[in-house]
């Protein structure tokens, strides 16, 4: 039984510290999309993308839109 308390004291030890490092990166990854939408740039890299009639182009330049709006 002991053993068992300790694989899970350590479990929810690192998952703490998983949970710690998700955050500092999404705040990191927020400042990032904030600092780069400030300078224009996520706007000026979705027009980047020469119109096409291709479907996974448009997909792919919808997927790159989607992923700035957090």
């Amino acid at each position: 039984m002991s053993d068992a308390y300790n694989l899970e004291q350590q479990n929810n030890s690192r998952l703490s510290d998983l949970s710690s490092k998700v955050s500092a990166l999404r705040g990191v990854t927020v400042n990032i999309y904030d600092n780069a939408r400030d300078q224009g740039v996520i706007d000026n890299s979705v027009r980047a993308f020469p119109p096409s009639p291709s479907p996974h182009r448009k997909r792919i330049r919808n997927q790159t839109a989607n992923y700035w709006r957090i």
